[in-house]
């Protein structure tokens, strides 16, 4: 009896970056590790940027449609029919659409082919803004096969599609790499002293992710502890109201070469500087989940976060890791405080970090994933 042929499946994403976010980081995930005895993945990006071309040096097929305003219907219909051609020439059988601002374009092609879709959702889909409630009824015109929420939080948060299966899988990430960092590397590579301690933050820059109240915290504690440096990492744009913002509290604060800014840092860099940090700061005013947090946490280390929708999701305060109120740099700073005089604490919210991380492993969540994907190809579709 011969194998069943694989089933080709077209990843829509609304980014195209290579400096990949949470839920870019997620279907990559799944490219790379999904079952190809069982799958056939394709990606199409919808914003330019060279992740599609890293994709196929990789092997896979990746495509890219530069989206601008939905406000043009050409440039709606023309990334529609983009689309629709991509799922005919790559025999799509599933469309799997991440991220909110894609779930429009996907859903329109798969009505055009009469392919069965799944909207991905990781940020809550709350429409506020006029174009985003058109959207939101354009929505219900085209309605998937499933919805996926990336934790709870989003789910609840998310307008509701009644009649529409949903579940939730949470992001994974690899244990053994987080963990395989190495801390005098990573120092080294920062020009940071051995004898120094270290805080680190990774997030992309934005008013919402906190690097305000981490500039802040850091300016507090310099003062208390000569030897201390931070670096915070994340893409930015340069030219933006924040990033002026930002670059005035670090004059006002005076941290010069004590905080580090080096930008968009990856693996293996980036797990070498996990591995050299004392303390992972994520000031984030709203996190559906964090996968920042859970990497840190994987790499054996305390983590200081807002607490907010996925970080209480991933810590329990205490025990692996500490919450603090949002946006409040006080209370954010006294916490980074005990941390930085008890290594024994450190430790211990460490071992407890690294425990509850082993939940979250990435096989674990490609598995879900494909077990979702059989789902909805068998017509046998599951709420919860």
């Amino acid at each position: 009896m011969t194998s069943p042929s694989p089933v080709h499946v077209l990843l829509v994403d609304s980014s195209g970056y290579e400096d990949l976010g949470g839920a870019s980081t997620v279907l990559n995930e799944i490219i790379e590790r999904v079952d190809r005895t069982r799958f056939v993945p394709a990606l199409a990006c919808l914003s330019p940027g060279r992740w599609p071309e890293l994709v196929r040096n990789r092997g896979t097929a990746a495509y890219s449609f530069p989206r601008s305003r939905l406000r043009s219907p050409r440039n709606l219909m023309g990334l529609v029919l983009g689309l629709r051609k991509v799922i005919h020439s790559e025999q799509a059988a599933l469309v799997h659409a991440s991220e909110n601002s894609a779930l429009l374009y996907a859903g329109l092609a798969g009505r055009l082919t009469r392919t069965p879709v799944i909207w991905h959702i990781h940020s809550p889909l709350q429409p506020r803004a006029r174009s985003e409630r058109v959207v939101a009824r354009l929505l219900r015109l085209v309605p998937p096969a499933h919805v996926v929420f990336t934790s709870p939080g989003a789910r609840h948060r998310s307008v509701s599609f009644p009649g529409i299966p949903w579940s939730v899988v949470t992001p994974g990430v690899d244990v053994a790499r987080c963990r395989s960092g190495d801390p005098a590397r990573g120092r080294q590579a920062f020009g940071i002293p051995n004898d120094a301690l270290v805080l680190s933050m990774f997030a992309r820059v934005g008013r919402m992710k906190g690097q305000a109240d981490f500039v802040g915290c850091m300016g507090h504690l310099v003062t208390r502890y000569p030897n201390l440096y931070g670096v915070m990492c994340g893409p930015a744009d340069k030219a933006s109201g924040y990033w002026r913002l930002l670059e005035g509290l670090v004059r006002e604060h005076g941290l010069g070469e004590r905080l580090i800014i080096p930008g968009d840092v990856r693996p293996p860099l980036k797990d070498d500087l996990v591995a050299a940090s004392d303390v992972v700061v994520h000031p984030s005013h709203a996190e559906s989940f964090g996968l920042a947090v859970l990497e840190a946490m994987a790499a054996g280390k305390p983590v200081v976060a807002a607490a907010t929708d996925g970080p209480r999701l991933l810590i329990e305060d205490g025990v692996s890791g500490v919450l603090v109120e949002p946006g409040d740099v006080e209370e954010l700073t006294s916490a980074v405080g005990r941390l930085l005089d008890d290594a024994g604490l450190r430790a211990l919210l460490g071992e407890g970090a690294s425990r509850a991380a082993r939940e979250h492993g990435v096989d674990e969540m490609v598995m879900r994933f494909e077990a979702l994907w059989d789902d909805v190809l068998g017509g046998r579709p599951r709420t919860g």
